[in-house]
């Protein structure tokens, strides 16, 4: 039970807390999702802003070199617009500002290097198209495994460079922020976030520990209430069983010292009279009373024996058994039983001799009485130190008709609760009891003791 109940609370636990991971991760795609959309917005914002503050002379430099037919290149923006847009990044979260030629070419670079050739990546096509783009690839805590790139936690905003909206497009205007800071912030409020839930959850779990121990003490006090009841119950059963077989024996040993023997007295006094023929007159009605008085004394003694025999105190069990067997087929000249009987009288503990013989008289009346069989399977042997008593019957009815009897009647519980007294005094006598329903309808009983009980 302890082994049983730690396992599935270290289970419970593991379970509880990679639920509560499994959530934070799913909370935290929600909101670095929602974070990215609206730093998206504010990036795009803020390169909008810092393109209107210097939008007319950049459109005039990129006109002037359109008309002029000559490929733009490096160095490009005068000095003035180039220091302004440098300027911008001084103080504020944008650490580099790019201007592309619509053909691709980098006119000029805040960082004073070129960087990788932009015309085919999605982002400037979307804005050489007229369509504001930002990208960025997080990388944090929680993904530290994918591999690392030089854009990783970097805000990519490309804004299209135009007089105006419905003119074309006449270069790219790029700004680069790192934005580490940000998904670091992220990942330590996921961190707070799964460290809260797991203490919640492990809170609970405490408390549902606490509430499974009351319940189980408040169980465990109710079995040992039902055990101790059930423990009285069987005492008293067991005074019961023998209080009931000694007075059986009383009246057994009653009927047969005294009211046989005073029938046996009778029954020789008649005799003597009758041979005296002192009477002669009464002689017919003398010879009339001896019959039945044989048959009064036979009567009292089957009584006596019924409830009590008396060779099971004079010769033992096994004599007693087989006289029983011998009279039960004279009833019933129909049944045969075969015996298998191989241990000594010996190996019977004296308190369960009287417990086998009424096992085995309940059970053979019950056989003859509700059992269509013509043989008795009787097995009594010991193995080990456990003594072992097996009773099994054989139908008569052909394996057709049994089947179709043994599926209408019952499917297992029928043998049980018809060997319902067997089973009873098997186990207050300290047995195991089991029954089996053959595939024809036949039933075996099996019953087995320790030798030293």
């Amino acid at each position: 039970m302890f082994k049983l109940q730690r396992f599935y609370s270290l289970s419970s636990f593991i379970v509880i807390f990679v639920a509560a991971a499994l959530v934070t991760l799913f909370f935290r795609q929600v909101t670095l999702h929602w974070v990215r959309h609206l730093t998206e917005a504010s990036h795009q914002a803020v390169a909008q802003t810092a393109l209107n503050s210097v939008s007319a002379e950049l459109e005039a430099y990129l006109d002037t070199a359109n008309a002029s037919g000559r490929e733009p290149g490096w160095p490009g923006l005068p000095a003035g617009l180039a220091a302004r847009i440098r300027k911008m990044t001084q103080g504020t979260s944008v650490d580099r500002i790019d201007i592309y030629h619509r053909n691709g070419l980098l006119l000029f670079s805040t960082t004073g290097t070129p960087d990788d050739d932009m015309r085919n990546t999605p982002a400037f096509q979307s804005a050489l198209a007229g369509n504001a783009t930002s990208t960025m690839i997080v990388r944090g805590f929680f993904n530290r495994l994918q591999a690392a790139t030089d854009k990783d936690n970097v805000m990519q905003t490309y804004v299209p460079i135009r007089s105006e909206p419905a003119a074309p497009v006449t270069g790219v205007f790029y700004i680069h922020s790192d934005m580490s800071h940000l998904v670091g912030e992220s990942d330590r409020m996921m961190l707070y976030i799964m460290a809260g839930a797991e203490l919640i959850l492990a809170l609970m779990f405490a408390i549902l520990l606490l509430v499974v121990r009351y319940a189980r003490n408040i169980i465990d006090t109710q079995h040992t209430t039902m055990r101790d009841r059930t423990a009285s119950l069987e005492i008293l059963s067991r005074r019961l069983l023998k209080g009931d077989e000694l007075q059986k024996k009383k009246i057994a040993t009653d009927l047969h010292e005294g009211l046989a023997q005073t029938l046996s007295a009778i029954k020789v006094n008649v005799e003597s009279t009758r041979l005296k023929k002192t009477a002669a007159a009464n002689a017919p009605s003398l010879e009339s009373i001896v019959p039945v008085l044989q048959h009064a004394i036979h009567e009292v003694r089957t009584i006596a024996t019924e409830l009590h025999p008396a060779s099971l105190d004079d010769l033992g069990l096994l004599p007693t058994i087989n006289w029983f067997c011998r009279e039960f087929e004279r009833q019933h000249p129909e049944i045969r039983i075969q015996r298998e009987i191989s241990l000594q009288e010996a190996s019977i503990p004296p308190q369960l001799k009287i417990d086998i013989y009424r096992i085995v008289e309940s059970a053979f009346k019950n056989i003859a009485k509700y059992s269509n069989t013509d043989r008795i399977n009787f097995g009594l042997r010991q193995a080990g130190d456990m003594i072992h008593l097996i009773i099994e019957d054989t139908p008569t009815v052909q394996p057709a008709a049994a089947h179709t009897a043994t599926a209408q009647t019952d499917s297992g519980a029928y043998p049980k609760y018809r060997f319902a007294e067997v089973m009873e005094r098997t186990s207050l006598s300290g047995g195991i009891f089991s029954t089996s329903m053959e595939k024809f309808g036949g039933v075996t009983l099996h019953a087995s003791w320790a030798c030293g009980e």
